[in-house]
């Protein structure tokens, strides 16, 4: 036997069909939100905060302890470091909200903030 489709069916799908069109478009523009700044901290300590569109190359040295930080284009990437393991140095560059490379070893995390995500929603007293 046939089934038939409904009229109900078909409006269902495409109120489905829509809905995930819509959440999609929003997820992208979402993701694609400019990141503000790259903040660096040693040891928990702030090291410095730097603009993410501004391109520039900032050498971290604490004592033997020498790492090598590439910003450009919008992204963020650890270019060289003298621990031993190299995991931060192997990282993909990151370039959205939240994104974070960590030099275990060395203490370092290289984290950005800013942008859209950023903004403050409540404040608790």
């Amino acid at each position: 036997m046939f089934k038939v489709i409904r009229k109900a069916d078909i409006i269902l799908f495409c109120v489905l069909l829509l809905t995930a069109g819509a959440l999609s478009v929003i997820f992208a523009m979402r993701l694609q939100a400019p990141a503000g700044s790259v903040v660096v901290t040693i040891d928990g300590q702030p090291y410095g905060t730097y603009d993410l569109s501004e391109p520039r190359e900032v050498e971290i040295t604490n004592g033997e302890d020498r790492n090598v930080i590439r910003i450009g284009d919008g992204t963020v990437l650890m270019e060289s470091s003298n621990c031993r393991n190299q995991v931060c140095v192997g990282h993909a560059p990151i370039s959205r909200s939240g994104e974070s490379i960590i030099c275990l070893p060395h203490k370092i995390v290289v984290k950005i903030e800013g942008g859209k995500e950023a903004q403050v929603d409540a404040v608790v007293q």
